[in-house]
């Protein structure tokens, strides 16, 4: 049935002092059970309770954003280490929220990329200057075949997590060292 049919029924009904209950039961007895239901009559009756007998819908519209994605996208970009939880405090809103505007900015979520540990240019160099010293070595005076290994324990006690941080889809996460094993 058309929805301004019902609109004027339900005018006629309220008008008339029926409860939205009993208009409800009426309506779906002579048009059938989905016709309309309760909660339906009982907004419009609280409609026509308070002056207003217009039948048209009113603009629903969008709620309007509580998240800028301008600015959430600016915060971002200036610390890419804040979490969701830190970013929903400064715009008043879920975590959830602020995941779903990341994904409508073009953000996702990576974690940082872990190097064994960060070495300077000299450790580097030294690094590669013992390589060839012992390279030379096994060539002139063969000594790898005599090199006895045996199983080591290593224990990690500085338990130091990875954080998450906030990119656009192909940059890369900022590299840091690994804890160091004792």
């Amino acid at each position: 049935m058309d929805k301004s049919k019902l609109r004027t029924i339900f005018e006629y009904e309220f008008r008339r002092g029926t409860n939205a209950a009993q208009t409800a039961r009426n309506i779906n007895n002579v048009f059938g059970e989905d016709a309309t239901n309760e909660r339906t009559v009982e907004r419009w009756y609280a409609r026509f309770g308070s002056g207003d007998f217009s039948l048209e819908d009113h603009p629903h519209g969008r709620p309007k954003l509580k998240v800028n994605n301008d600015e959430l996208r600016k915060l971002v970009e200036s610390d890419p280490s804040q979490t969701s939880a830190v970013l929903s405090q400064h715009f008043n809103v879920s975590p959830v929220t602020i995941d779903l505007h990341l994904r409508q900015i073009g953000k996702v979520k990576k974690l940082e990329k872990w190097v064994p540990h960060e070495l300077s240019a000299l450790q580097k160099r030294h690094r590669v200057d013992v390589c060839l010293s012992l390279l030379n070595r096994s060539r002139n005076e063969p000594f790898l075949h005599r090199i006895v290994t045996c199983d080591e324990k290593w224990i990690l006690y500085n338990n130091r997590k990875r954080k998450k941080v906030i990119l656009s889809p192909g940059e890369v996460p900022k590299t840091i060292p690994k804890p160091e094993l004792h």
